[in-house]
């Protein structure tokens, strides 16, 4: 067999017939559009036309070219026979032949010309049964600028056919009106698909550098004897593929990145084999044609993942053989990797943010702490100059019963006092005292005033409030209760009237201080034994979470009452 290029004149207008269902058509393409490079013919000799008139066979071959040629195989039109190549003995005058090209075959007669085309007629039929053409002389000739090898010009022409996959078409020429076939070309449309021989991964490289020195050939590939034993060593025996010996799905192993398919075909264009690859069902290489004029498919730079290589002739787009493979991840690619690398990463960002937050509230806690021991100085401050004032206050009383010669009241009062004073003393340094405490040393502070100022006075507390559990502020009360005295009862005697009273509301206890006396000018509401208090309720309130204090003031006719709000005191 040899390639060359086809020049041909061919009927202005075919027609597509179908015979049997059988489509089949003939040539309509204009001789310059045809793509002639593209096809091989078969001759016997160019000798040959000064004796007797050749059939040439031209058939396209899409850059597959094979020389594994099988001549006398026995031919059949089921088109299972062999691959991409010429089955025929050509010194024969009778062809039989394979093409896998879906495009026209075409017919030409070196040998007859113009001037003794008469002597001779041919014709075309459908599987070597049906009529196509019937006997025909020839009419059409190539042109003065057309040159097939050595033969003469104006060479017969019988024109283009194709049908569809496992049909054939059959052309006969004889003597005009004789019995006997001069030659004959039978051509069946084969389907067939790449076989894949071999492949190869970064670790095969010296088989393939072996093979490609020594034994490759680029259109009779094969693969070495002994060489796919390698798989057998690799995968069990119910992983590999018995007809071609390949693992049914190939693992290439952690870094492994690119791998090579080597194809069985004579493969010289670049179009001929095209091939699409998917990655974990998403393509991620869409139909192109081969990277290289070979019969090898190269894949680099694959990531890890299920991938699916599929692999056509581009003459066949029908007919698509697929190969699973598969690349391992790395073990810092595996799911268990990056499963525990993100608890891993949450866990350090949690404990970054878990030490932000136990800083932050170190700080918090800190400035708390430094907030609390301010308000406790503060506190110890207010309470600090409490003592004075009721000290004051007191040490006022006992001048007033001296002033008035009544030594024997002094005397008591120093007494009282000084009961008063090492009770107030002992209790300089705390915040709290027990509500039974606190009323007692009211109650000391009283009888002392009583003594000069002789006045009434009445301390009651609910059944339902424990008072040597609940504790209250240390000498809260203390400034209000001197006021009622000082302000309210004192210039009164006899007739002056103070009232203490502690009772429950739901979870609140109610202090109040009621005096019949003519109640607080605006001075003494401003004075500085309740400016203390109110000062020091708001400390308190500032320390406090949980519960707070409320201070009220009201006129109370005739007199005044003052209230104070133990808030959640008595869960």
């Amino acid at each position: 067999m040899v390639k060359t290029f086809i020049l041909c004149l061919l009927l202005p207008v075919m027609a597509m017939q179908g015979v049997a269902q059988i489509k089949w058509t003939r040539s309509s393409t204009l001789l310059t559009d045809n793509a002639w490079e593209n096809y091989s013919t078969t001759y016997i000799s160019p000798e040959d036309e000064n004796t007797k008139p050749v059939l040439v066979t031209a058939i396209p071959y899409n850059g597959i070219y094979s020389h594994e040629d099988q001549y006398g195989l026995p031919f059949s039109m089921s088109g299972n026979q062999s691959l991409f190549g010429f089955v025929s003995r050509l010194s024969a005058k009778t062809q039989q032949l394979f093409t896998y090209d879906s495009s026209n075959v075409y017919f030409i007669t070196p040998g007859i010309h113009p001037s003794n085309a008469r002597l001779y007629e041919y014709r075309v039929l459908l599987n070597g049964k049906m009529v196509i053409t019937p006997w025909t002389t020839i009419t059409q000739f190539t042109d003065d600028d057309f040159q097939l090898n050595n033969f003469k010009k104006h060479l017969g022409f019988l024109g283009g056919y194709k049908t569809t996959w496992g049909n054939g078409i059959v052309v006969e020429l004889r003597r005009t009106g004789s019995d006997s076939l001069l030659a004959s070309s039978a051509v069946a449309w084969a389907e067939t698909k790449p076989q894949l021989l071999q492949i190869y991964t970064p670790g095969d490289l010296e088989d393939l550098l072996s093979l490609l020195k020594t034994s490759y050939n680029p259109y009779t590939p094969e693969v070495p004897s002994g060489e796919l034993l390698k798989w057998r060593t690799r995968y069990a025996r119910n992983q590999l593929d018995p007809e071609t010996g390949l693992p049914k799905k190939l693992v290439l192993q952690p870094g492994e990145s690119s791998v090579i398919f080597y194809l069985r075909s004579g493969v010289f264009k670049r179009y001929a084999i095209e091939y699409q690859l998917l990655k974990d069902g998403k393509v991620v290489i869409k139909w192109q044609p081969n990277d290289k004029d070979n019969s090898f498919i190269r894949l680099k730079e694959l990531s890890h993942g299920d991938y699916q290589l599929f692999i056509r002739y581009s003459a066949q787009r029908h007919n698509v053989i697929r190969y699973p493979f598969e690349v391992e991840p790395a073990w810092y690619q595996t799911g268990l990797f990056k499963g525990v690398a993100a608890f891993l990463l949450v866990a350090f960002i949690s404990a970054i943010y878990l030490f932000y937050r136990l800083i932050k509230q170190q700080r918090r806690t800190r400035a708390a702490e430094a907030k609390k021991q301010q308000l406790a100085l503060e506190l110890k401050a207010i309470h600090t100059q409490l003592n004075p004032h009721f000290i004051f206050n007191s040490l006022s009383s006992i001048q007033g019963l001296i002033n008035t010669n009544e030594i024997k009241a002094a005397n008591q009062y120093l007494s009282e006092f000084g009961t008063l004073m090492r009770n107030t003393l002992t209790g300089k340094d705390k915040n709290f005292t027990t509500l039974a405490e606190d009323i007692s040393t009211i109650d000391n502070y009283l009888k002392l005033e009583q003594l000069r100022f002789g006045f009434l006075y009445s301390i009651s507390t609910d059944e339902n409030i424990d008072v040597r559990e609940t504790e209250v502020p240390f000498l809260l009360l203390q400034p209000i209760v001197e006021n009622a005295v000082k302000h309210g009862v004192g210039g009164m005697q006899d007739g002056g009237v103070i009232t203490l009273t502690f009772r429950r509301e739901d979870n609140n206890l109610i202090a109040s201080v009621a005096d019949n006396g003519k109640g607080f000018s605006d001075k003494a509401k401003t004075g500085y034994g309740l400016k203390l208090t109110r000062d020091r309720i708001t400390l308190l309130n500032q320390t406090m979470s949980d519960r707070s204090l409320a201070l009220a003031i009201e006129d109370n006719v005739p007199g005044t009452l003052v209230k104070i709000n133990f808030i959640n005191w008595l869960l």
